[in-house]
């Protein structure tokens, strides 16, 4: 039986290793081989997509086969976005590198996100559907590049804004692209965060503090991100048993209790 000996996971916050335990981290723990963790609150798709890809020519420079690797990527809201800088003096926030001996930096930008750029752009330049074509272009990107490797893979989204916005997923010009998705490597969830509404409720989500914005007043508000035992168990009952039937040639741990 084949074994994956290397393992890449990319995403947004839901994927992050250092702010919090998130599935990745019981995915590694399970597997007990070299894993390399690119997630990073609050990047979009296009820095995810770089950096899954990235992370994969570094394996294959390290000398791992494309079919001893497997990517995992969970991605995230299509208006994120992100703007390469060589020079970011003047700056009120620090942009993000990935690349060895990068002297730039990506700026990661968010509709919420108090900073000049961020509101320059979602102010006269960000538009909906441009945004989502992009996402689409970056999925099929990556999709396209792990299949000519021979690089095994599975995605899913964060939440189901990725997707299931009709109003702007039906334009002809996000259609199309839509289609061309091999949907068979997704995980068998609309997303991670309705999966665990399937099994808890905004009671058992953190609550965090959030302005109301006609008002200024400060209102406690459930946190989107799930908790620890729920990236847990969303690594047991999905992603493990996922991996196992979508590569059944290849030898899959049981889920390791207790990380």
């Amino acid at each position: 039986m084949k074994r994956f000996k290397h393992i890449v996971t990319s995403g947004c916050s839901f994927s992050d290793v250092i702010t919090r335990d998130t599935w990745p981290i019981f995915v590694e723990a399970s597997y007990n081989i070299e894993c390399n963790h690119v997630g990073l609150r609050s990047q979009g798709n296009g820095l995810i997509a770089r950096k899954a890809v990235y992370a994969v020519q570094q394996a294959l420079q390290q000398g791992y086969k494309p079919e001893e690797i497997l990517v995992g990527i969970m991605w995230s809201s299509p208006d994120r976005h992100d703007l390469y800088f060589s020079k970011f003096d003047g700056m009120n926030t620090k942009p993000t590198t990935y690349v060895e001996g990068d002297t730039g930096g990506w700026l990661i930008m968010t509709p919420h996100l108090n900073e000049k750029t961020s509101k320059i752009y979602y102010s006269h330049l960000h538009d909906f559907v441009n945004h989502r074509v992009d996402t689409y272009e970056k999925i099929l990107w990556v999709q396209s590049y792990l299949k000519l490797l021979g690089v095994s893979y599975f995605m899913t989204p964060f939440t189901a804004k990725v997707f299931k916005d009709i109003k702007f997923h039906n334009n002809p010009n996000v259609k199309w692209m839509h289609d061309l998705i091999d949907w068979s490597h997704w995980l068998p969830v609309d997303s991670m965060h309705e999966w665990c509404y399937t099994h808890w409720t905004d009671d058992d989500f953190p609550l965090i503090d959030v302005q109301v914005k006609e008002t200024g007043a400060i209102i406690k508000w459930p946190d989107i991100h799930p908790t620890r035992i729920m990236h847990e168990q969303f690594a047991k009952e999905i992603i493990l048993p996922h991996i196992k039937n979508k590569f059944p040639d290849y030898y899959c741990p049981e889920f390791k209790e207790g990380v």
